[in-house]
């Protein structure tokens, strides 16, 4: 494991002989270990999509065989088996990502190591009581850095040995927003302002993963993490170096483009399909469910039946036009392309027009 905190601080001292900047090594090494994962995440969403696609099959499979352990285990082994997929597929690169991670906040976390006081408070009351004096408390003294994992000969352990703060950008990137409002709010603003960014886009990300299918059903533990993440890192980030907040913030947005990167290109979710299920929310009222088409405009008598017999109609002519062009998208104001805003792509079901009174002859 020292091998791993050794490497990455070598990373980080390379990148700051290149741009001697506190806050321009971090991102750049932050960067650096969110795209050397970013496979991993893909592989991982793959998985997990093929999974939520076979859920209704397993589902069939448990009922079927639920009062049977061993057949149960046996057939859902062979239906994995048949559609060639791993049931770990989508834990697994988590699994493997967390030790990097883990590794990367404490080599962050060791640039501040501060020098040891260790026998301070003992040795200056001892000192005290030799001069005669009361022993008193020790005064505070604000310790110079002693960097950990990070080699002495570069020039990145040069220039934080020593010194007593991280500066980047006029802030010092050792000290946390808890400390920084002691000296007043003024001080500490560009701080709450970086553990903003980290609240809002982990909320932007929880919105992002949601509005994949919003319609699905999320199970009551997932949706109470889901909920909890956004305001987690926020509140430990308050007592965290500015440093390590950094580092929460450049990774959130880069999982922001990632996360998008995964909707376009996985999941096939367009601009288009945001923009049709915007409008279906927006015209769907605030329960969240679109309206029913006689509720659009209420019909009597022949004009009633001749509406829905031309509703019919015309559900059937958009229901054989999806089935023969599922690869085309047309971008209109009220023409959805796969499924956004219809039932086809998890979305809710868009308004229906109101149907024309028939001419009279």
């Amino acid at each position: 494991m020292q091998a791993f905190f050794d490497f990455l601080a070598n990373v980080l001292a390379f990148f700051y002989s290149i741009v001697p900047n506190y806050a321009v090594a971090i991102i750049l090494l932050t960067l650096l270990v969110m795209v050397v994962v970013t496979p991993l995440t893909l592989k991982g969403t793959r998985s997990m999509m093929v999974m939520q696609q076979l859920q209704p099959e397993m589902r069939k499979i448990q009922t079927k065989y639920k009062d049977d352990r061993q057949k149960l285990n046996e057939e859902l082994l062979r239906f994995y088996k048949e559609n060639n997929i791993n049931p770990l597929g989508g834990c697994l690169p988590l699994l493997v990502q967390a030790p990097i991670f883990i590794v990367l906040y404490q080599v962050l976390r060791g640039l501040t190591r501060r020098i040891s006081d260790l026998g301070f408070d003992l040795g200056w009351s001892t000192g005290r009581l030799g001069l005669g004096a009361e022993p008193g408390s020790a005064p505070e003294v604000l310790r110079q850095f002693d960097p950990a994992y990070v080699h002495h000969d570069t020039d990145l352990y040069r220039s934080l040995a020593g010194q007593t703060e991280m500066i980047a950008f006029g802030m010092d990137l050792s000290e946390s927003a808890s400390q920084a409002l002691q000296e007043g709010i003024l001080h500490a603003l560009p701080y709450l302002v970086l553990i903003v960014v980290v609240g809002a886009t982990g909320f932007i990300q929880q919105r992002q993963i949601q509005g994949r299918n919003p319609n699905a059903t999320i199970n009551p533990q997932q949706q109470m993490i889901m909920r909890i993440m956004p305001v987690f890192l926020p509140v430990i980030s308050f007592g965290l170096p500015a440093g390590l907040v950094l580092y929460f913030a450049v990774s959130n947005l880069y999982r922001i483009g990632q996360q998008a990167f995964i909707s376009r290109s996985i999941y096939g979710i367009t601009r288009a399909d945001k923009q049709a299920r915007r409008q279906d929310k927006t015209a769907a009222g605030k329960d969240g469910k679109a309206k029913p088409a006689e509720a659009v405009g209420p019909k009597r008598g022949k004009d009633a039946g001749a509406s829905r017999s031309e509703g019919k109609a015309a559900t059937g002519q958009r229901s054989n036009a999806t089935g023969k062009g599922t690869g085309s998208r047309r971008r209109g104001a009220g023409i959805a392309s796969r499924g956004g805003g219809g039932t086809g792509h998890g979305g809710p079901p868009s308004l229906q027009p109101r149907a024309r009174k028939p001419k009279k002859r």
